[in-house]
Parts: structure tokens; C-alpha cells; sequence
């Protein structure tokens, strides 16, 4: 077909429109059962949610939704493109997008659990908060679904999370600290020059021993960008504080190297945090 390209079995889609992801799904719920929902990983990427990069070979994930259908009966289809999830979703976690259905921010997160490890668990959880969703309702529907998989991942990220954190990567690098037991690190919190005037937002501050982390993306290479970063990391410095920048290498490669160098400059700046 011209100008047309398959998705799945019988389904067809015109170029531009294969890069976007609702549209995709719209297409494939139109092959399948009709309370059919999105789910999963496909689901956390239509609400915004930080998760890893989707893969050339990721498939969506829809599941049956129809209220008292066994799991049994739940959707079964063979169609490459889609990856069938056996799903008990109540009415209240369903919300709608674009027309399409799909789980509530707070389930989508929710099921997150039976499948990411914990530091991109707690990054998703944190761009849920930041979409307005409350801890309250994350914990509720942790609550009503504490006797499936995932529970203990879900039970273990949720007191982790934290809305002031920016970016995914901010996220990680947080978790990495809380992970070693090092949890004096305030998110996001303007911190003060000699004087009491605002001095600086660090990604991550240890006041009592004016210790600043920060992520460096891709980003921060643009020169008006690293202009800024010399100037508040001078600023940082003169005022007694001590700047650890990391990059992607660090915080996803290698994050157990980042809590050993920062406890080390904590027993040199501030003991008392680490006795007790």
C-alpha cells in the first residue's frame, strides 16, 4: 500500500504516523477485544512518566479490563506489536487519554513494580508526583494490590520519592545515595551565601556540610549553559561549599562508586551526620 506501513497483522498506518506512540495504540485497539486497555511501560510513556528509553523491539502492552472476566479469559492475540498483559483493573484505575484507555497514573506506577529495578521505579514515581498525583494516592493502590508481584519493590521506592526532582537522571542519583544509607541530601533547596542571600539550587545540598551534587547531561554542554554552571560552582566554592558533578557514565553505569566518594568527604566535613 502506498505510503502506508504495517504495524502488526492487518494493520496499516501512514508513515509520519508510526512515530507516535497514541496513534499506534489507537490502531491496535481497534483490532482487539473492546475493553481492551493500554497498560505497563507503553501506558507510563502516554502519561509522561521518566522510564528507560524504549527499545527498536518493544511491544505495547494491552490487557482486558472487562469486570469478573477470569483470567483466563483474559487477552490473548499473537500479533508481534502487542504484548499481552493479564490485568485485573478496576473501573477507578482506568483513565482516558486522546480517547484512548489506558491505567491511572498511580496503577501505571504500580505495575512498574513487577518490572523495573528500584532506581528507575522511584524516577517514575517521582515524575508522578510531579504530575500532580499524591503519595496518599500511590500508596493507596499499592495498598489494594499488596498481595501481587511487585508489591515489596512498590513498598520499598515509595518513601523515596520526591517531587522537587527534576529530570530522571536527578532521580537516579538520589537513589544511589538513599540506597547507602545517606539521606542528609535535600532536593532541589536554595541554599545560602555568608550573608543569608541566595547563593545556589544544587540538584542534591548537604547544608550542615555544604556538600552540592550535580547531574551533568548533555545539556549543560551548551555555552550559555556551562557559562552558568563556572559561575554558581565559583560562587559554590567561595563560599566554603564543595561541588561533585556526575555524568551519565556515573549515575547509570556505575552509581555504586558515587555513595563511597560522597560518605568520604562527609567524614572530612561533617562526622556527626554519619554516627547513630
Amino acid at each position: 500500500m502506498d505510503g502506508l506501513v504495517r504495524i502488526s497483522r492487518g494493520c496499516w498506518l501512514p508513515e509520519p504516523a508510526t512515530h507516535d506512540l497514541a496513534t499506534r495504540c489507537a490502531r491496535l485497539l481497534q483490532e482487539v477485544d473492546v475493553d481492551t486497555a493500554v497498560v505497563g511501560l507503553t501506558a507510563a510513556r502516554l502519561h509522561g512518566l521518566w522510564v528507560p528509553a524504549a527499545t527498536a523491539s518493544e511491544r505495547i502492552e494491552l490487557a482486558v479490563h472487562t469486570p469478573g472476566r477470569p483470567a483466563s479469559q483474559m487477552l490473548r492475540t499473537r500479533r508481534q506489536a502487542v504484548r499481552p498483559r493479564r490485568r485485573i483493573v478496576p473501573a477507578d484505575h482506568l483513565t482516558t487519554i486522546a480517547g484512548l484507555s489506558l491505567t491511572s497514573i498511580a496503577r501505571t506506577w504500580r505495575d512498574l513494580a513487577e518490572s523495573l529495578p528500584l532506581a528507575d521505579l522511584v524516577a517514575a514515581g517521582d515524575s508522578a508526583l510531579r504530575a500532580g498525583v499524591t503519595a496518599d494516592a500511590l500508596a493507596d493502590v499499592c495498598q489494594q494490590l499488596r498481595g501481587r508481584r511487585g508489591a515489596r519493590q512498590a513498598a520499598t521506592a515509595l518513601p523515596m520519592l520526591n517531587g522537587r526532582s527534576r529530570s530522571r537522571p536527578e532521580s537516579h542519583l538520589r537513589v544511589a545515595l538513599v540506597v547507602a544509607d545517606l539521606t542528609m541530601f535535600e532536593v532541589n533547596v536554595a541554599v545560602q551565601d555568608h550573608h543569608g542571600e541566595w547563593l545556589a539550587e544544587p540538584d542534591l545540598a548537604c547544608v550542615e556540610a555544604k556538600i552540592a551534587l550535580e547531574y551533568q547531561g548533555e545539556h549543560h554542554a551548551e555555552l550559555r549553559r556551562m557559562r552558568k554552571d563556572i559561575t554558581r560552582q565559583t560562587d559554590l566554592r567561595r563560599n566554603d561549599w564543595v561541588v561533585l558533578a556526575y555524568g551519565p557514565a556515573q549515575v547509570f553505569s556505575r552509581p555504586c562508586e558515587i555513595a563511597p566518594e560522597v560518605r568520604q568527604l562527609i567524614v572530612r566535613r561533617a562526622p556527626l551526620l554519619l554516627r547513630g
